[in-house]
């Protein structure tokens, strides 16, 4: 019965894409369900539901802010310390539920494959094996964040389970990785109707390498193991290299900006995104409007009606000094300082301040222009507004909801770096050749030596990393 429950409850429930319609049963058994691809992709869909809860939470967690390289995290406080419960202010707590509705989902399946009809073998180990990709993803992202934890038992089991160790919550994502290895490249996957599939939430056999050269090179970093970062350089070169689908860095900096964050959902350099479209969210009101879209904590000026004088004042908004971005791109040249950010250094607003008046001795107010000492994010293209028109905001302003575009979780530049990082751990010197692929683009020399190359390449990555979780800004 409890699988019955979980379809009729969980399959009507998710409309997430407009590449797929899921419309609710009203009678659904196992008698009369799995007889077609559809249904299995309905549950992919529903599994596709809870990644997007992964990677985008409806409310902000502390493993997000944590890694947050901004100087005031807002109206979150205790992100540092990873204070829980000042964090969530006792009104929104981390939980693992999500991750293991995920997993349930994916065992369901697996353990109900006899009970599929009119599929091929060949498309049922297709199918089996787009669940895998999300259930190791989901072990490989518990480990992360929690350290030891539960491995889900059998979807029938009311067995009480206790924490398995990291090593063994990663071995399983491993192994549940290899198993989507039989996936396609990302152009020739096809959907339940036999159809081009565009969405890159769909795993490929470029997705599924990548996944495993991140599980293998945090495994390097915990265990310092060589044969750990062995692995993880073998499967980053793999798609790197072009021999597990097509991918490919766009060329320059305002390029990335352009194709890659804005609204364009088919850039060649992303490798696995959170597919965010129209029908995710109502656009009715913020109130509905979902934290996956990109930069919702931070979008402000210079996409809504604030100026840099609103967001200074603002104490609920997570906020960055210009001097701590100056540290994060430390290269003038470094064309990411022009096109991630607003005016950087040069964002100003009109005030006022109190002169003394030589001739009369009184104190006037006169206009200045100041120079903001705030950062701003401007790296997206496309603005999404509410469609309420009974909500309008200060001076007639219609509110910003969010900004348009995929999640995205890797693209091509993450992965050079990862082996980047690999290669030089293992003492290769081609390790300089993927750093620098990077530094180019961003307008910058090669690498000249003058810098430790693992502290070099590190830097790189984290301006990637440093605010993907919670914002999306997407550094390299």
């Amino acid at each position: 019965m409890r699988k019955i429950f979980i379809i009729l409850m969980l399959l009507p429930c998710f409309s997430c894409t407009d590449w797929l319609n899921v419309e609710s049963e009203k009678s659904v058994t196992y008698l009369n369900y799995f007889k077609s691809e559809s249904d299995l992709e309905k549950v992919l869909i529903s599994i596709f539901g809870y990644e997007k809860a992964l990677y985008a939470p409806a409310n902000p967690e502390a493993f997000g802010y944590v890694g947050l390289l901004c100087d005031d995290a807002g109206a979150r406080k205790g992100y540092k310390e990873l204070n829980v419960l000042d964090f969530y202010s006792n009104q929104y707590m981390e939980g693992w539920s999500r991750y293991y509705s995920l997993i349930y989902l994916v065992n369901m399946l697996e353990e109900n494959r006899y009970r599929f009809e009119n599929i091929s073998e060949e498309r049922t180990d297709y199918w089996i094996a787009q669940a895998n990709f999300a259930k190791a993803l989901a072990y490989f992202t518990l480990a992360q964040k929690w350290g030891e934890a539960p491995m889900a038992p059998s979807t029938e089991s009311i067995d009480v389970v206790g924490k398995s160790s990291v090593e063994d919550i990663l071995q399983e994502a491993i192994r549940c990785a290899e198993i989507a290895l039989s996936l396609p490249t990302h152009e020739n996957l096809t959907d339940a109707n036999g159809e081009a599939v565009t969405s890159k939430q769909y795993a490929s056999l470029g997705s599924v390498h990548t996944l495993l050269a991140n599980i293998y090179a945090w495994m390097g970093g915990l265990y310092g193991e060589t044969s750990y970062w062995e692995k993880a350089e073998s499967h980053a070169s793999q798609v790197i290299d072009g021999k597990v689908g097509f991918y490919k860095l766009e060329g320059d900096i305002k390029s990335v900006v352009n194709n890659t964050l804005g609204g364009n959902r088919k850039s060649d350099e992303t490798i696995f995104t959170i597919e965010v479209n129209s029908q995710d969210d109502n656009k009715y009101s913020s109130a509905w409007f979902s934290a996956i879209y990109p930069g919702q904590s931070l979008i402000d000026y210079p996409y809504d009606h604030a100026s840099p004088e609103a967001l200074e004042t603002n104490t609920d908004k997570p906020r960055i000094l210009v001097n701590t971005v100056y540290n994060i791109f430390l290269e003038e040249k470094d064309q990411r300082r022009k096109e991630y950010w607003k005016e950087l250094g040069e964002a100003s607003y009109e005030g006022s301040t109190w002169e003394e008046d030589p001739e009369t001795g009184d104190w006037v107010e006169v206009p200045v222009t100041i120079i903001s000492e705030y950062a701003f994010l401007n790296k997206w293209q496309e603005p999404i507004v509410s469609s309420n028109p009974d909500i309008i905001g200060e001076e007639g302003r219609i509110p910003l909801l969010g900004m348009e575009g995929n999640r995205v979780i890797w693209r091509l530049a993450d992965l050079i770096l990862l082996r980047a990082e690999c290669r030089a751990r293992l003492g290769m010197a081609t390790a300089v050749d993927d750093l620098d692929q990077i530094r180019i683009r961003a307008g910058l020399e090669r690498y000249d030596e003058s810098t430790n190359l693992e502290k070099l390449i590190w830097n790189c990555r984290e301006q990637r990393m440093q605010n993907m979780a919670v914002c999306h800004c997407a550094m390299l």
